[in-house]
């Protein structure tokens, strides 16, 4: 089962060399015993893609706001739409409209959607609260055969942010972007191509950025990085190669340990501009051995969305929660 999910989840393309993922069919011995994995426990339910879940009061009358041609309604609330063939989650809070929030893009792997991300790094819920609006978008095809092509989705994506940017006023000193597996391959590619719109990034388990020649950053960004030492979908050389590729371009020094014990480890280096690198490698296990340590620390993901294979998280006990320090290194790092 393990070689016939990881052919599902993985084939070696991308950015600077790095694996890139790519869903395929999956026959069914192997999702039969995939689902097997799974438990029965009830997630949230997603979003219809196709009816908007306001969960706030819309803005004063007198409040003009703009639309956009993917993002009509800016009003609060979380909603989801359809754009040039991806579907996106936006969650809005009460105080944006008026403009001045900051921005989180937070992207999902391959067979997974923004249902699933979300029940891994809860930023829909935790984020709002800090003055952020959520956008959390699904790659094309159908769970479990969803997938990002660089090729063709990097541009859209890229697209519909900018138009969120402009539509809903964010203040562009707040715009960062986070994502898992294919999700993070995403963040690293963005970072490489796309470096001045981002205040700081977070990609985990993903990397898309060789930071050599004309595949390097246009500036330095603040980085915190995840990566499993037991992840059989994305070796964990890739992480700490591109690691060390960004303190090399960035001529960073450190190496100073932030947090550890026995399962993890924190580091910190620093740029001679004051840019800021965090690297977390962890040794945890998803309940999965498709998946072993390709997973979420601190998750409480079920795996019971409609058509998931298994669940992203770590086993307990984590000693952090992927999505809180995301979050806590954003709000941290605005951009100058």
């Amino acid at each position: 089962m393990r070689r016939t999910i990881g052919l599902l989840l993985l084939t070696a393309a991308g950015c600077g060399g790095a694996a890139e993922e790519s869903a395929s069919t999956i026959d069914a011995e192997s999702a039969e015993a995939a689902a097997d994995a799974t438990t029965t426990d009830t997630a949230v339910p997603p979003i219809d893609s196709n009816q908007a879940t306001d969960t706030a009061t819309a803005p004063d009358a007198s409040t003009e706001t703009k639309t956009g041609s993917c993002i009509t309604d800016p009003s609060p609330g979380t909603r989801s739409f359809s754009c040039a063939g991806i579907g996106y989650t936006v969650t809005i809070p009460p105080s944006c409209p008026s403009g001045g929030c900051g921005l989180i893009l937070d992207v999902h792997g391959a067979t997974m959607n923004a249902a699933m991300e979300e029940a891994n790094t809860q930023l829909r819920v935790s984020a709002p609260k800090l003055g952020f609006v959520v956008i959390q978008p699904t790659a094309p095809g159908k769970v479990p055969s969803t997938s990002w092509t660089p090729v063709t989705d990097d541009v859209k994506v890229h697209a519909v942010l900018l138009e969120a940017i402009d539509v809903l006023g964010i203040d562009k000193r707040r715009v960062h972007m986070a994502g898992f597996s294919q999700g993070g391959m995403m963040t690293s590619r963005f970072l490489c191509r796309w470096a001045d719109l981002f205040a700081s990034v977070a990609p985990a388990a993903g990397t898309g950025c060789s930071f050599i020649g004309v595949d390097a950053p246009s500036r330095e960004v603040p980085m915190l990085y995840m990566h499993g030492t037991a992840d059989v979908l994305v070796a964990f050389a890739q992480g700490t190669a591109q690691r060390d590729a960004a303190i090399g371009a960035w001529k960073m020094t450190g190496g100073t340990t932030v947090a550890s014990d026995g399962k993890y480890s924190w580091k910190r280096w620093t740029s001679p501009k004051g840019t800021v690198l965090e690297f977390i490698q962890h040794d945890y296990k998803a309940s999965s051995l498709a998946l072993q340590g390709h997973c979420y620390p601190g998750s409480t993901d079920k795996g019971a969305e409609p058509g998931q294979l298994f669940p992203f998280a770590c086993l307990p006990s984590n000693a952090f929660v992927w999505g809180d320090e995301v979050l806590k290194f954003f709000v941290a790092h605005p951009r100058p």
